[in-house]
């Protein structure tokens, strides 16, 4: 049977979670219970990797 894709167990990541493993990276496997406000796993578009949107003046 095929395992669902899951978001990555650690609160603060936006990632999917790896096949065999609740998390995306070893990064929040090690952070699981840690309480952050932004990811650091390191992937594109996610917690502090992710770029803001920036706002342009017209």
């Amino acid at each position: 049977m095929a395992r669902m894709t899951q978001k990555c167990a650690h609160p603060a990541c936006n990632c999917q979670a790896g096949e065999d493993s609740n998390y995306c990276s070893p990064y929040c496997e090690d952070a699981g219970g840690t309480t952050e406000i932004a990811c650091n796993c390191g992937h594109a578009g996610c917690g502090a990797g992710a770029k803001a949107p920036t706002m342009t003046a017209r």
